[in-house]
């Protein structure tokens, strides 16, 4: 079993895999929101607003300070394996079995293109929040 076939397991229920067209046209809004640098990380210069996260237990109180619980559902994961499909699924669900979606590839970054927040896992083990534009 590939590691992603395990990460699938690991979500359960309630999630959808995108096709390849899809997860481009993904892949395209998440690098018209937060710029990608040639070596595969966000440019953080260029967001807004970035917050550095020591554990994932702060990635939702942190994502509070900006946004209701309520709004925060729905988030893509991405990989920086350009083969590996996009997949919607609800925060919460995804942070629970973290080890298994960020065992995948190197890089993994969870992104809310509504919202327009994302949350990198970078191979390093820096996790960092982005939000492109801060709420009023």
């Amino acid at each position: 079993m590939s590691l992603f076939d395990e990460c699938i397991q690991a979500l359960g229920e309630n999630f959808k895999i995108f096709s390849e067209v899809e997860t481009e046209e993904i892949f395209a809004k998440f690098e018209n929101t937060f710029p990608i640098s040639a070596w595969g990380r966000i440019k953080w210069e260029k967001i807004q607003q970035k917050i550095e996260v020591k554990s994932v237990s702060e990635i939702i109180p942190d994502l509070n300070q900006y946004f209701s619980a309520e709004k925060l559902d729905k988030i893509y994961i991405l990989w920086d394996n350009g083969s590996l499909p996009a997949i919607e699924a609800p925060l919460i669900q995804v942070l629970n079995v973290i080890d298994d979606v960020t065992a995948v590839s190197f890089d993994t970054w969870l992104f809310s293109p509504i919202l327009e927040y994302v949350v990198e896992f970078y191979h390093e083990g820096d996790i960092t929040i982005g939000i492109k534009k801060v709420p009023q």
